[in-house]
């Protein structure tokens, strides 16, 4: 699970250079859609954002309990951005009942006082705000370059990304 931590100011010069690397009538970028040159070409404008990500890698990973990794690499990936003073968090929407645990894990994350409640999550949809584009982009070039695949798009990142990996239980 990853994030992009950004200066709100800073954003809509972000949002539309991310849309001028959409192709065709795309809505969005997609990582894993996207042709090796076109990954290049995001992987290059991501470099040059101002802009960082923590990407929270959690493993092992078994697919029958893909919740409660996310659920786990949420929990800690809130915690990393609540220490550094984050105060608005979009998550991806993915559908009203996914959301709604979402919903309870952060409410549960904030009675145990994990987050503050400083830290406002809320949910914004992919075709509709491009800054959930990039850590979309860094998680497919983080697994790549975890998965054996050719790491320099990793390299392209160099420092802006700060991994932290996670036991899930």
């Amino acid at each position: 699970m990853a994030a992009v931590v950004a200066d709100p100011e800073a954003c809509e010069e972000t949002r539309d250079s991310l849309r001028a690397l959409r192709s065709g009538k795309a809505k969005r970028l997609h990582w894993r859609h996207e042709s090796e040159a076109r990954q290049e070409k995001i992987a290059a404008l991501i470099a040059e954002l101002d802009a960082w990500s923590i990407v929270v890698v959690g493993m092992p990973l078994d697919s029958k309990r893909q919740e409660r990794a996310r659920r786990q690499c949420m929990e800690r990936l809130l915690f990393e951005l609540d220490q550094i003073g984050v105060t608005a968090v979009h998550l991806e929407s993915r559908h009203a009942a996914l959301n709604k645990k979402d919903k309870t894990m952060a409410a549960a994350l904030y009675s145990k006082t994990v987050i503050s409640a400083a830290l406002r999550v809320d949910f914004a949809l992919p075709h509709e705000e491009p800054m959930l584009w990039v850590p979309d982009a860094v998680a497919g070039i983080v697994n790549a370059a975890r998965s054996g695949g050719v790491d320099a798009l990793r390299l392209i990142l160099g420092t802006a990304i700060r991994e932290i990996d996670i036991e899930i239980l």
